[in-house]
This record gives C-alpha cells, structure tokens and sequence, in this order.
C-alpha cells in the first residue's frame, strides 16, 4: 500500500488492520477516524502552524498524528494500547520537512490521566513555550480528561477535542437550554468554548452509535472571580440535582426555612419561580458567596 495515501483513508486503515492482524479494541473506547476532511477539520480547528509544540492524546494507528507533523507541528502523545507503538513508527512519514521521524514525533507509553508533563516532555518538548493539545477521545474519558487537563499545571494556549456530540452540546449550552447544566458551569466558567466542526458517525470504523463533534477550549482571558471553586461546584451541582424544580425547592440542602430561602433569592434579584438552568454563571458566584456566608 503506498505510503502517499493519507492513514486516514478507508483502504489504507483497512490495510493497517489487516497487516498488523488488529481491531478496535471497545474497551478503550477505540473507533478509527476514516475521514480526511474531518481529520483535516481538527487540525484547521487548533490552528496548527510550522514549529507548533503539539500534545496528543490517543493517537490511534496516526491519523490524525500523520496530519499534525504534515502541518508542521511537533507531536508527543499519549498512548496505553501496547499494540500501537510498532504500527506509528512503522506507518506515520519517516521523514518530514527533511528531518527525521524521532525528531518530530514522540509517544509516551502512559495514561495521560496519569501524566507528569514536566517529565514526560524533558529533552523533547519546551513547556515555557506555547503548547497545543489536540485528542480524539474514547467517550468514556471525556470529561475526567478535560478536568485533570484544566486542573493541570500544563500552560496550554487551545485543547482542541473530538467528542461525542451530546457531551459537545453540553460543553457549549447556554442558559435556559436543555443541555445547560452542571458541566456546562465547571468548564465555561474557566474556559472559552466553541463548537468547531460536527462528524458523522460514519465516518469512523468501526462505525459508533452516535455523531461526534470537535471542541475548541481556550482558557478565559477574564477569569471569574470565584472565591473558593469547590463549594461553587457543590452549589451548582445541588442545584441541579432536580432541574425541574425551582431554585428554591432544590435550596433546600442548604437551608432548611422556607421563607428564609425565598427571602435570600429575593435579596439576590432572582424571581421566586426561576429554575437552575435560567441562572448565568455570575448568578451561580453571586448565591454561592451568599450561601457561603451562612454556612
């Protein structure tokens, strides 16, 4: 099989497949990328340019790794299928830009969930400088990656991430939506979010049951100013544990009276009838010091 034909193309996984005798493996929530374009989506959606210091998580048998260092990027990535390393090395371009393989791309045998960034890119990649995170995530580990990588001390300028579309929704919702809730809070409220690309189902193989989109995150220029982000976690996550209900109902954790519960809503401004998914994030730190002050 010539080599000038993209990994990400349908015949050309196949016959990866078929050489090295695998399949996906569901366990780790595998489904190879045979799409160019959306491939080629992901890559224009972190903005990868010639010299560009790229993490990636997952890489598969290198679909997207191959269009990454085609684009310029340096790559370290993050892999736990032992079956991989021989296929990457064997199939990704020898040589890119006329420099070798080893120069450019670096996998880490690791869980990134179980990652020491500092020490995994020494001698490969300068973290003083910018980094890009780029992944296809297996949907079982979506959202524990996207926290361990925002509670990281990892400077990264754009996590850029395929994901099961629903989780995608959720990441971008806005108030007064279904799909806006407790998730939509922890990560808006520290990162700019922005749906960049939708993929079809089919264009992966094995083909999965739901449609996947791709995420920009990049962190918050102007941070909100939550005083202590575990009890704001815990307010918004109470609030929600009966969406249907009102604010006040779902209150109730934290204080017991019923007048004293509508006298507080009241005093912050919100009518006594609105619904956890019509406050905005500011209206979510606003009750959160109030209910802080009680405690």
């Amino acid at each position: 099989m010539s080599n000038s034909m993209p990994i990400a193309n349908p015949v050309r996984t196949q016959a990866i497949v078929n050489r090295y005798f695998m399949h996906a493996k569901k366990n780790l929530g595998q489904n190879f990328l045979v799409d160019i374009g959306a491939i080629k989506g992901i890559v224009a959606a972190a903005d990868i340019q010639p010299g560009d210091q790229v993490i990636e998580i997952g890489p598969g048998i290198g679909s997207l790794t191959e269009q990454l260092l085609l684009a310029g990027a340096k790559v370290l990535a993050y892999e736990v299928d032992k079956d991989l390393p021989d296929i990457l090395h064997n199939e990704l371009p020898q040589t890119v830009d006329n420099q070798p393989l080893t120069d450019r791309f670096k996998l880490v045998m690791k869980d990134v969930l179980k990652a020491n960034f500092k020490e995994d890119t020494a001698g490969f990649l300068d973290l003083n400088k910018p980094v890009k995170i780029v992944a296809n995530l297996p949907y079982y580990i979506t959202t524990p990656i996207i926290f361990d990588l925002i509670n990281s001390d990892l400077k990264f300028v754009s996590l850029t991430l395929m994901m099961q579309k629903e989780v995608a929704e959720r990441l971008v919702a806005h108030p007064k939506t279904k799909a806006y809730g407790p998730l939509t809070i922890a990560v808006q409220s520290r990162m700019k979010v922005k749906l960049a690309e939708e993929v079809k189902s089919s264009s992966f193989m094995p083909r999965p049951k739901v449609d996947s989109a791709v995420v920009v995150l990049t962190p918050l220029s102007d941070k909100y100013n939550i005083e202590d982000e575990k009890f704001f976690n815990h307010v918004v996550k109470v609030c929600f544990s009966q969406r249907r209900k009102t604010l006040s109902n779902n209150l109730k954790t934290f204080i017991k009276d019923k007048d004293k519960r509508e006298k507080l809503i009241t005093d912050l401004g919100f009518d006594l009838h609105v619904r956890p998914e019509e406050l905005t994030i500011n209206d979510f730190i606003t009750l959160a010091k109030a209910l802080k002050k009680l405690s």
